[in-house]
Order: structure tokens, then C-alpha cells, then sequence
């Protein structure tokens, strides 16, 4: 029950549908120092992270310790709405988020998990999903929540959830992982800058942001994909390990 206090609609559905296509799996199930979100028949895990990724990293180093399986099903939001209600639950607005995320915004996430990409037991899915964010504006800023606020105001958010599914980028192995990057970038003796790494991937990812893409090119370096070879002017030289 502590466990599963705070959880969201959306991270409960997910744990229900990934936990359903797996018989004998146990949802929140204690595995030795942490609880599993889902612990399936032979010792796998499936954690399902709807927040940072970055916060799993003990969770997952744990596991992989352990010699357990472990995958991390983690929920993009390419799509996001903002549902607001009163206090009595009138729908009073929903609009469209205009943040568009894609999968080079997954990367900044990435910068402490990176030891643990390429393990053989470890496993991250990435599903593309349409989000609804629920609050409840209470009409004045003394009744909404603003301690962590700047700027005070009248509404709070109350849940995620889950409004569809649609494609999952399955990453396990290096070959999935070079998937993602545009072949000319992986050809033997190709040199390039972080700014043409960025225009490269604009191709695969056209909205793509610039600071996107350079975290991406420094969680592969660190990946063993890519070396820093020198300079090209003041912009750092890269190629093809």
C-alpha cells in the first residue's frame, strides 16, 4: 500500500497491461532491497517509470546485480493533453500541450543509466502515448498547493492518465541502439561535429532540439559508439569507434 500510494492512473495502467501479458506475474512483488512493479514467473523484472529515469538507476543496478532480467517500460508523451476541473469535477478547459517530444528527448534521462544500457539483461521499451494531465483549479491561490511554486496559483496537478498507446521502441543490444542513429554516422572513418550530428538526426527526428541531440551524442560516446578524435575549429571532432 505504501508502495502505491501516490501512483498514477497512468503508471497502474501500464503495470496491468505489461503484468497481463506475462502469466504468474506478481505486481509489486518485494525483491530483496526494493519492491518490483512486476515480478514475473522466472525472476524478471518490469519496472514501469513514468517519471525520470535517472531516479531508477539503484533500482536497476540492483537487479542486474542480482542476475535478474530487468526492463524498463518508460511512457513518451507525443501527444499530451491538460484537463482542468473545479473542485466538484466540471470539466471547465482541455487544451493540447504544444511541448512535441520525440525519442532524442528520452536521452537526457539517460545520463546516469548509460553503464547499464548495453548490459545483456537489461532491456529499455519506449511506447509512444497519448497523455491526459488532470488538475483542479480551486478558483483562488490560497487553496491550491504553491509551496514549490515561483509564482502562485489556483490550480494543482492531480493525476496522469493513460489515453492510448501507440508504437514501442524496444532497445536491448547494440544493434537496436545504432537503429536509432542515421547509418552514414556509423561509417568507418566518417568525422563529424556535434552541430552536424544534430543535422544528421534531423532526418530520422525533424523536430529534434539541438541540446537533445548533443546529451544523445554524449550518452553514445560514453556507450562506446563514438570517440572524441580533436577539434574542428572551436566544435569538438567525433568519429566511429
Amino acid at each position: 500500500m505504501i508502495n502505491t500510494y501516490n501512483e498514477t492512473h497512468l503508471h497502474r495502467t501500464l503495470k496491468e497491461i505489461y503484468a497481463g501479458k506475462h502469466e504468474g506475474a506478481q505486481k509489486e512483488a518485494p525483491c530483496g532491497h526494493f519492491i518490483a512493479d512486476i515480478l514475473l514467473a522466472d525472476g524478471g523484472i518490469i519496472e514501469i517509470q513514468t517519471g525520470t529515469l535517472a531516479s531508477l538507476a539503484p533500482k536497476i543496478a540492483y537487479f542486474l546485480a542480482e542476475k535478474r532480467k530487468i526492463r524498463v517500460v518508460h511512457p513518451l508523451a507525443v501527444e499530451k493533453y491538460v484537463e482542468t476541473t473545479d473542485e466538484n469535477g466540471k470539466i471547465l478547459r482541455r487544451k493540447k500541450s504544444p511541448k512535441k517530444l520525440n525519442l532524442t528527448s528520452v536521452f537526457r534521462e539517460l545520463t546516469k543509466l548509460y553503464p547499464y544500457l548495453l548490459d545483456r539483461n537489461f532491456t529499455l521499451e519506449i511506447v509512444e502515448a497519448k497523455i491526459i494531465e488532470e488538475r483542479i483549479d480551486y478558483g483562488s491561490t490560497e487553496k491550491a498547493d504553491n509551496s514549490r511554486r515561483r509564482h502562485k496559483k489556483t490550480w494543482n496537478k492531480t493525476d496522469k492518465r493513460l489515453d492510448e498507446l501507440g508504437k514501442a521502441t524496444v532497445l536491448h543490444g547494440k544493434t537496436a541502439w545504432k537503429k536509432l542513429i542515421p547509418t552514414a554516422l556509423l561509417k568507418k572513418d566518417r568525422e563529424f561535429t556535434a552541430p552536424e550530428f544534430h543535422r544528421e538526426l534531423l532526418e530520422l527526428y525533424p523536430k529534434a532540439k539541438r541540446q537533445e541531440t548533443s546529451v544523445m551524442l554524449w550518452v553514445y560516446v560514453k556507450m562506446g559508439f563514438f570517440e572524441r578524435i580533436g577539434k574542428k575549429g572551436n566544435a569538438f571532432l567525433y568519429s566511429p569507434l
